[in-house]
């Protein structure tokens, strides 16, 4: 499989950006070339590897510790209730 001028075009035209004919040419020419890598990607022989991988991650939790907030920054909030900063709602 290789990806063609025409192909290009059609993709632009799709995506609704304009592409010159130097950049198309180029995107051809890089396209095609990860195609060869995929296409040589299938050559390998995996017969020899078991399909199931196990992994077990472990996440890295921490507690959540609330701190006493210092009086001297509630001091410049534009506005507060109970110790705690009031925003304002973003989304409808």
């Amino acid at each position: 499989m290789s990806v063609t001028a025409e192909d290009i075009e059609k993709v632009s035209h799709l995506a609704k950006i304009s592409v010159s004919k130097e950049k198309a040419e180029k995107m051809k020419n890089d396209l095609n070339k990860v195609l060869h890598f995929v296409e040589q990607l299938s050559e390998v022989d995996c017969s020899g590897i078991d399909d199931s991988v196990e992994y077990e991650a472990k996440l890295h939790e921490r507690a959540d510790i609330v701190e006493e907030t210092d009086p001297d920054v509630m001091d410049n909030a534009p506005e507060k209730e109970c110790n705690m900063f009031v925003v304002p709602k973003v989304l409808g």
